[in-house]
């Protein structure tokens, strides 16, 4: 039961990061902080935190996947958005991302 929750969990989770970084690239800076204006940011953290590159190998996530896919361009986009508290999650990005 746990590898079939795992794969359902994993198939959302690969969802929302394909569409986050669709929405990264098809979006405005102006756009995306429009869309993130009501984001508590230390929540959005703390749910970040809970994936690191184990729990999403466990998820069936492939990070090497999404290494080659998520650009410099993409991270001052982040940064640019999210301003000082991009630093955080770009932090994490990168760290996820090694």
């Amino acid at each position: 039961m746990s590898d079939f929750s795992n794969y359902l969990h994993g198939q959302v989770t690969r969802k929302k990061i394909e569409k986050g970084i669709e929405m990264l690239r098809n979006e405005s800076p102006q756009e995306l902080r429009r869309k993130l204006q009501n984001v508590n940011i230390d929540e959005a953290l703390k749910k970040l935190d809970e994936y690191d590159k184990n729990r999403l190998r466990e998820l069936g996530i492939n990070v090497s996947e999404y290494r080659n896919r998520i650009t410099e361009a993409d991270i001052q986009k982040i940064h640019q958005v999210l301003g000082r508290d991009g630093e955080k999650v770009i932090r994490k990005l990168r760290d996820i991302l090694r």
